[in-house]
């Protein structure tokens, strides 16, 4: 039971930052102006959807396969922030 609501909490946060992500796609993003580069949008933008989608994914693991494939979503939310933490990082 504990693991369901430690999941369930951890696709809450993807799908925040998912929202987050989508929302300042055109403007500030923490320390970065968004506006003034158009490959950060891109990025903030592709981001955000893949965040999503694994969010809806989470939540189907979550209550309909076993304990273990849960795993999944979280390897897959770190990959994403992974990659896209290197990718705002990555000099032009």
């Amino acid at each position: 039971m504990a693991i369901k609501i430690v999941m369930g909490i951890f696709i809450v946060v993807l799908a925040l930052t998912s929202w987050y992500m989508w929302h300042r796609r055109n403007g500030h993003f923490i320390i970065y102006d968004v506006g003034g580069n158009p490959r950060l949008g891109a990025i903030l933008k592709w981001t955000s959807i893949a965040l999503m989608l694994e969010a809806i994914l989470g939540v189907f693991i979550l209550f309909l396969a076993n304990k273990y494939m849960n795993l999944v979503t979280l390897l897959l939310g770190s990959l994403t922030i992974l990659i896209f933490s290197l990718s705002i990082n990555q000099k032009d």
